[in-house]
């Protein structure tokens, strides 16, 4: 768990049952398969819309029928990991698919642009084809 003061939107995110808090030790289990979002966090003082993103991230789940899994990034642990993934802004949202990222929201947006900009990332992808005999 978090050494972290969390926020109560933090909280109630990180207290999810569908959510999983990622660290170090379990990101590549967790990336391996199928899709899946990895929300950076970051210090929601200096940060305040982190927030926001915690209230909104439930509600894209929702939007998008489950589509993927979501893992909160602990905040102890999230400087290594962000490196790994090329987030500099806090807060901010990236997409997987099979390991493989799709792309990075950073920053709040309008529930609009997350739909589109989500819809577009998943359109975007690689379509993966097995081979048939």
């Amino acid at each position: 768990m978090t050494t972290t003061t969390l926020t109560p939107a933090l909280q109630r995110l990180f207290g999810r049952p569908d959510i999983v808090q990622i660290s170090g030790e379990n990101i590549e289990a967790f990336i391996a398969h199928g899709d899946c979002v990895l929300f950076f966090t970051g210090d929601a003082v200096r940060y305040p819309e982190i927030d926001d993103v915690a209230v909104i991230l439930p509600e894209l789940m929702v939007a998008f029928h489950k589509r993927f899994k979501v893992g909160a990034i602990n905040p102890d642990t999230e400087r290594a990991i962000a490196k790994r993934f090329q987030v500099g802004i806090r807060p901010s949202l990236v997409f997987l698919r099979e390991g493989v990222t799709l792309g990075v929201l950073p920053r709040v947006r309008d529930w609009a642009v997350y739909l589109d900009e989500i819809n577009a990332l998943y359109n975007a992808a690689p379509q993966y084809v097995t081979e048939t005999n």
